[in-house]
């Protein structure tokens, strides 16, 4: 449910030591690659799998060979009815040049939280992870200085300063609150830490909240990791809607792979359902990654799959729409091994599930559907199930011409 230390944080692009490349030959050469990546987000709500908020003003930084890069995300508040307010969040994402070498760093600040109707509350929070690589020794390290609380209450009283990493307190007739949530690993080729400022576990039959539900607050990771044969990316979400640059729905319940892959796990962002409105309704939305990328060997598949497909009120319906593509090798060799099950589109009785890649269809005084659309480089692959291209103004759908909607899209690459 909620990210794993043991590779999300292992993610980023390249930084090259020059004096090592001029002693390695070609093939030693595509092993000496280091990657950064860091990832901040304000809040989070699931109930079991299922999220019911998703991770508000989140800033990321991966695929990068530069220091000195900083990404940064704001939201004025989030509400969840019953569960969730917050003032204002700030989070960032960065690498830099340190002192002693060079690092990634994350942060998450948020203003005046109340969870579980002022079950806890707290004026600020912030959570801070760096993870660091000293240029001499080669050593990495990580650290969570900078965490801070203020004003922090929990069911009624008061904690006071910043709490031990890990402190777990009991919510009478809830379940529980852990403080200060710290998850790290410093290896001899990677590193990451983890920092989740509060982090709230219903275990017991409530009105407040269902049974399952976790609630997180200001979060924050960092990695560095490498040497690694080549460097992984990926997305899936499940839909999205677009006019140029205008965002009407933006990417819905996105998977991101990062450069450093999952160490072979699976990570999943799912939902109940997606929707554009007017133009689309869904089933269960499931978008996974997994990827290895280690000195030997670089290989990944990302998959977005999306359950009893509506779109454009019944003229297109399918009980399942999978993109799944994969990449293995550097250059890489990649795979396409998306499907539909009961395909349908009305007027056109010959399209079924095993419709050709790239197959186009005219709507008239709407625009363009593609279905299956494959788009490949020497680097990648990307598909995306159904792309409907609007380019016919006074549309029934209200949209304007150049809107796009993608609905199960995936790609995957090797660098």
């Amino acid at each position: 449910m909620f990210r794993r230390i043991h590779a999300f944080w292992l993610a980023g692009m390249v930084v090259l030591a020059g004096s090592v490349l001029a002693q390695a030959s070609p093939a030693a050469a595509a092993v000496t690659e280091t990657g950064f990546q860091a990832t901040a987000y304000g809040t989070q709500v699931n109930v079991g799998s299922v999220v019911t908020s998703g991770r508000s003003a989140q800033a990321f930084l991966g695929c990068t060979s530069a220091t000195g890069v900083t990404h940064t995300n704001t939201a004025a508040s989030v509400a969840v009815p019953g569960v969730l307010s917050s003032g204002t969040i700030d989070t960032s994402a960065a690498s830099q040049t340190t002192a002693a070498g060079v690092a990634s760093a994350a942060s998450s600040t948020i203003q005046h939280v109340s969870l579980l109707g002022g079950l806890v509350t707290a004026t600020a929070v912030k959570s801070v992870s760096t993870t660091g690589r000293n240029s001499s020794t080669g050593a990495f390290s990580v650290s969570a200085a900078g965490t801070t609380f203020a004003g922090l209450t929990v069911a009624g009283v008061t904690v006071s300063g910043t709490p031990a990493p890990n402190t777990r307190l009991t919510l009478p007739g809830v379940g529980y609150v852990v403080l200060n949530q710290q998850t790290s690993h410093v290896g001899s080729g990677s590193a990451g830490l983890t920092v989740i400022g509060l982090h709230v576990v219903v275990t017991l039959s409530t009105p407040l909240a269902p049974t399952g539900t976790q609630i997180v607050v200001s979060s924050a990771e960092s990695s560095l990791g490498g040497p690694v044969a080549g460097l992984l990316n990926g997305l899936a979400y499940g839909a999205s809607a677009n006019v140029g640059s205008t965002v009407i729905v933006g990417e819905q319940f996105p998977q991101v792979l990062f450069c450093l892959g999952t160490d072979g796990k699976t990570d999943t962002n799912s939902a109940a359902s997606v929707s554009v409105p007017g133009v689309l309704t869904s089933g269960t939305v499931a978008d996974t990654a997994e990827g290895l990328a280690n000195a030997t060997k670089v290989s990944g598949e990302v998959t977005s799959t999306v359950q009893g497909l509506n779109l454009l009120s019944g003229l297109v319906t399918a009980k399942a729409i999978k993109a799944d593509v994969t990449a293995s090798g550097k250059p890489p060799a990649l795979g396409d091994h998306s499907s539909f099950l009961g395909l349908s589109v009305a007027g056109f009785p010959a399209i079924g599930d095993n419709v050709p890649p790239n197959t186009s269809v005219s709507l008239a005084g709407i625009g363009t559907l593609w279905l299956h659309k494959v788009t490949k480089t020497a680097q990648g692959i990307s598909v995306v199930m159904l792309q409907l291209d609007v380019t016919v103004a006074g549309n029934p759908l209200g949209l304007a011409p150049g809107a796009q909607v993608n609905v199960a899209s995936a790609r995957i690459g090797v660098s």
